[in-house]
């Protein structure tokens, strides 16, 4: 694995996005709070104008009551002084049997002191207003005149914010629909049932509402203001803990950096010591053999039976030893080779191994066939080694039969499955993992000859290349070792790592 100073994810980079989700987060909670004060607003004026409703319906109904009944008589006080505009009424005036003075109160009399009462005690304002009033206090304002005037374009309501007196108030006014009691006093103006005479309008003071509309505003703010406080919380707390992962994550990857480095010069010591091992050791084995033969070739016969036979032995041992360091020495390989996986023809890889078996073939009079084998990423000569390794073992565990041997290879999936089968003698289940095992063997030296590394190499090399490997076997009948090599597909984009494993 090469050391690599890139860090995926850099903290900078975090710290971008997490400012970016902060002011994210800043403009939601904004746009939030300005759409609560909106809505809020929204929800005074409709409180407003549900009052101004009220009351306008509130002053239909009492004058309406008061017409119904052709006016009402009250007590004469100086505050209720007798109508001057319905002296013409008869009995406008009367006294009751006791002396006590009344004078008649119409409708838009008792409207008027009435709205005089609200307008003191609750500075709401009701006014009941004509383009051609009979009284000149009834003259409209600006307002209502512009009202008045929309009522005879056929609008049936007007209502806004305006100012009276500098203060604020929500005015509503409806057209004011002569009916039939109404011509009483009005018909002399040439009106007649169902004209529009004049209008009545009503004014809400706005402060009271706008004083609650400022409280909730300043709890909307609050509420918003924690929430963003809150959200700004997380979002730090996140940007912490996403630091504290990246330092670790970091801290990590320059210990897994420090171990593979460690472990690559470890590798390179192991194949260095075995090499050096191998040849230290067989210069002097050899040395020991040639010179057992030199002994062997002067002094066979001459010494005793039991000599002739102890010096064929250890000739036999030391040519063991010598086969024994060579497969250590290609069993540590494994792990340390360097070379790159590339697409291989597993059929020339199989040609090649073959020609190296061609002697032992011939001897064994084996027979090997194969079905069409794929290309695949892998170490040629690594491949190459396993398929050697799985006949030479074949041919060596023959049974009575000559040895019969089939390679043969089926896509699966993600992977190429290759097997190689025979004919020999077979392994007995309980056996079945611990053949791949180093220097485990199952029969002595004089019955099959070998050093139990073969297939460990074997395992070794089909891991390598992120396989795996197995047997199933009939004990007597032959056995059948299966491999898996990654196909090309994912050999392509995974291979890499599995280098670096």
């Amino acid at each position: 694995m090469k050391n690599s100073g890139k860090i995926i994810q850099p903290i900078s980079l975090i710290e971008r996005y997490s400012k970016i989700f902060a002011l994210i987060w800043t403009i939601v909670v904004a746009a939030s709070l300005i759409w609560s004060i909106i809505r809020l607003k929204d929800e005074t004026l409709k409180g407003a104008y549900i009052q101004a409703h009220i009351s306008y319906v509130k002053d239909i109904l009492y004058r309406r009551w008061n017409a119904m009944h052709g006016g009402v008589y009250v007590p004469v006080t100086k505050e209720t002084q007798p109508n001057p505009h319905l002296s013409g009424v008869p009995e406008r005036d009367i006294k009751t049997p006791s002396g006590r003075r009344l004078t008649l109160i119409n409708p838009a009399y008792m409207t008027r002191q009435v709205y005089e009462l609200m307008k003191e005690d609750y500075d709401v304002r009701g006014h009941i207003t004509s383009l051609n009033p009979i009284r000149p206090e009834n003259a409209p304002d600006n307002w209502e005149t512009q009202a008045l005037r929309a009522f005879e374009l056929g609008k049936t309501e007007v209502s806004s914010i305006g100012r009276i007196d500098g203060k604020e108030y929500f005015r509503l006014m409806h057209p004011f629909i002569t009916e039939e009691t109404c011509l009483k006093c009005h018909a002399k103006q040439g009106y007649r049932e169902g004209d529009i005479r004049g209008g009545i309008s009503v004014s809400i003071p706005m402060e009271p509402l706008r004083a609650i509309e400022n409280r909730h505003i300043w709890t909307f703010a609050a509420v918003h203001g924690l929430l963003w406080v809150v959200g700004l919380g997380g979002i730090s707390w996140s940007l912490r803990r996403i630091r504290q992962s990246e330092e670790e994550r970091n801290q990590a990857e320059k210990e897994l950096r420090k171990m593979t480095d460690e472990l690559e010069r470890s590798n390179a010591e192991l194949e260095q010591f075995a090499t050096t091992a191998s040849h230290d050791l067989k210069e002097p084995l050899l040395a020991i053999t040639i010179g057992l033969k030199l002994l062997k070739k002067r002094c066979e016969g001459k010494i005793d039976s039991e000599a002739d036979k102890f010096i064929v032995e250890t000739i036999d041992e030391a040519k063991q030893m010598q086969v024994l360091i060579s497969d250590m020495l290609s069993y540590a390989r494994v792990g340390t080779s360097r070379k790159p996986f590339e697409m291989t023809d597993a059929n020339a890889v199989l040609k090649r191994s073959l020609s190296n078996l061609r002697i032992l073939l011939e001897q064994s009079g084996a027979v090997v066939t194969h079905d069409p084998l794929p290309k695949v990423m892998a170490d040629p000569l690594q491949l190459g080694q396993v398929l050697q390794n799985l006949i030479s073992n074949a041919i060596k565990f023959h049974g009575d039969e000559k040895p019969h041997i089939h390679i043969s290879a089926e896509q699966k999936e993600k992977e190429w499955v290759f097997s190689v089968s025979d004919n020999g003698i077979g392994i007995p289940a309980e056996y079945s993992e611990r053949v791949f095992e180093i220097f485990q063997r199952l029969h002595n030296k004089k019955e099959y000859p070998g050093t139990g590394i073969g297939l460990a190499t074997c395992k070794k090399i089909v891991e390598r290349h992120g396989g795996r490997i197995w047997v199933k076997s009939d004990p007597g009948r032959g056995s059948t070792f299966y491999f898996t090599i990654p196909d090309k597909k994912v050999a392509d984009t995974d291979y890499s790592e599995t280098e670096k494993r």
